[in-house]
């Protein structure tokens, strides 16, 4: 039986039963064959830019005994992905720049039928504001720890206007304290903000830097 790492597990745990997935930069297509293997959905569209993933993917999907109900595709993102092919969206182990263009290419995932499952590895920041700006709802939010390093996964549905956020947000989205791997997270945001910080400050840039400090002074005080 497929074991998934702690990373990929928090995605599988805001994927919704019963509904068909896309599995966007699919890798080796783990994610997917756990899937399938455990009864959680129904069938799988697992693709990758390059060949040599897919390749592998097939391995895999012959390995542990995944049949017709997964299927490969070389895409570009959701490029080769039509509307009817899948309820649930996962793009895990991305930019989040890269995520965020994947999505606004895709304009039919502005359905509220559709869900995304999101796991940036770097800018989740602009991820989150990008996905408000087009009018993306986070319904859940997860950090896990994995191989000693925090991640946040996200699950996000279309809802049109949304109101305005606080100033957290696009830092830490729905984690909150209570959350047991949201402290590492916020460290790990920390970190980050205090290098754009001096970056700020090196380059003069006062407005941003006195942004960043509100930021940081409300990170300290949330989470510790």
């Amino acid at each position: 039986m497929l074991q998934l790492s702690p990373r990929l597990a928090l995605c599988a745990e805001l994927v919704r039963p019963g509904r068909a997935l896309a599995d966007i930069g699919t890798d080796h297509a783990y994610l997917p064959i756990w899937l399938l293997q455990n009864g959680k959905i129904p069938r799988a569209l697992a693709c990758d830019v390059n060949p040599g993933p897919l390749e592998a993917a097939q391995r895999n999907a012959r390995r542990y005994g995944i049949g017709q109900e997964l299927r490969l595709a070389l895409s570009d993102g959701l490029r080769e992905v039509g509307p009817g092919e899948a309820e649930d969206i996962v793009i895990a182990g991305m930019g989040g720049e890269l995520i965020l263009r994947i999505v606004e290419e895709a304009p039919w995932l502005r359905d509220g039928t559709k869900r995304l499952v999101l796991q940036p590895m770097s800018m989740a920041d602009r991820l989150r504001a990008g996905l408000w700006e087009l009018g993306f709802s986070i319904r859940q939010e997860r950090a896990v720890v994995d191989g000693g390093k925090a991640y946040s996964a996200f699950a996000a549905e279309y809802a049109g206007s949304l109101p305005a956020y606080d100033r957290l947000y696009p830092y830490m989205g729905l984690l909150g304290p209570e959350d047991p791997a949201a402290n590492s997270y916020a460290v790990k945001t920390a970190r980050g903000l205090l290098n754009r910080l001096r970056g700020a400050e090196h380059e003069g840039d006062q407005k941003t830097a006195a942004e960043l400090r509100l930021v940081l002074e409300e990170l300290s005080r949330r989470y510790g």
